[in-house]
């Protein structure tokens, strides 16, 4: 039973991480007034650009800054159509989705001469160095550094948006951005600043999709799991600690899904086994958490000219 726990608690871990700072991201955007959908095509272009990076320089974490990159620029784009352009968030977050999707399909055939996987890449390290903890060094150290990442971005994502005045413009500007304005703020900068923070998270959990779990780009690999985790923001109530462990919980359901795969003869499909995480997403969302309301402004065009709302 011990070592059932130790390892759905490891695989949760594993598999929510990536959701987790995606999720992180996600929040940061829409608390600013600019809902992003497009976390999807953040993780796809991130985990990419994170094999494309490691494969070329031999080194994962230049594969991990790739992958930051990536998701910036995707993230800028978004930026630009949703806040400088006026544009409609939702069909612009969308259309960075297919750009992405495409974009890698083409790099993967470009560059690995392949349409399905890319070449096999240097991996991120464990943390050997934590063995040496007692009773749980053992455990910690099979986690990837990116777990660790990703509990340092929950706090520093938590500080941010309640303990700075940074924090305070985000969420006014997503609550209120003509007054906002008014007070001296500018919607612009700080949804801006908010996009691209969501780039970054994003782009570090599409690294770790590819390199902390398996070494290689496949197409189609995130599966949806932008869309888990843009769930999970709303299942948090654009909290960021709510985010982040509903983000968890789903990993959780991902995790279940991988220790049935494993029993031998079990007599249910695998086709239905891979549909634990998004039944249960879909359970939760519709009738466990009660009426989630997000920022009164996510998703409207502002102008400081003319409130498009």
């Amino acid at each position: 039973m011990t070592g059932m726990i130790s390892i759905l608690l490891l695989s949760t871990l594993r598999m929510g991480t990536p959701l987790a700072l995606t999720a992180l991201g996600g929040t940061m955007s829409e608390r600013s007034g600019v809902t992003n959908i497009g976390l999807e095509g953040i993780l796809t272009a991130g985990a990419f650009a994170a094999v494309v990076g490691s494969y070329f320089t031999g080194n994962p974490w230049i594969g991990v800054l790739c992958a930051i990159i990536m998701g910036i620029a995707i993230s800028a784009i978004h930026s630009f159509i949703a806040v400088t352009a006026g544009g409609a968030q939702n069909i612009s977050a969308m259309a960075l989705v297919m750009l992405a999707n495409g974009f890698s399909a083409v790099g993967l055939n470009a560059i690995f001469k392949s349409a399905g996987n890319s070449a096999q890449v240097n991996a991120l390290p464990t943390t050997p160095v934590l063995a040496h903890i007692p009773v749980v060094g053992e455990f910690l150290a099979k986690l990837s550094p990116f777990v660790y990442i990703a509990f340092i971005m929950l706090f520093v994502v938590w500080y941010i948006l309640k303990h700075t005045p940074l924090g305070l413009r985000i969420t006014m500007v997503g609550a209120q951005p003509k007054a906002a304005e008014t007070a001296g703020i500018s919607v612009a900068k700080i949804r801006y600043f908010s996009v691209l923070a969501s780039g970054f998270l994003g782009g570090l959990g599409g690294a770790y999709l590819s390199l902390g779990q398996m070494n290689l780009y496949q197409d189609g690999m995130v599966s949806g799991r932008g869309y888990l985790a843009l769930g999970a923001v709303i299942m948090g109530k654009w909290n960021p600690v709510g985010a982040f462990f509903s983000a968890m919980f789903f990993g959780l359901f991902e995790a279940i899904q991988i220790y049935v795969q494993m029993i031998p003869n079990f007599p249910v499909p695998h086709e239905f086994i891979e549909m634990i995480p998004y039944v249960a997403s879909l359970i939760v969302l519709a009738g466990f958490i009660g009426k989630a309301e997000g920022p009164a402004a996510n998703g409207k065009p502002y102008s400081r000219f003319v409130n498009l709302r």
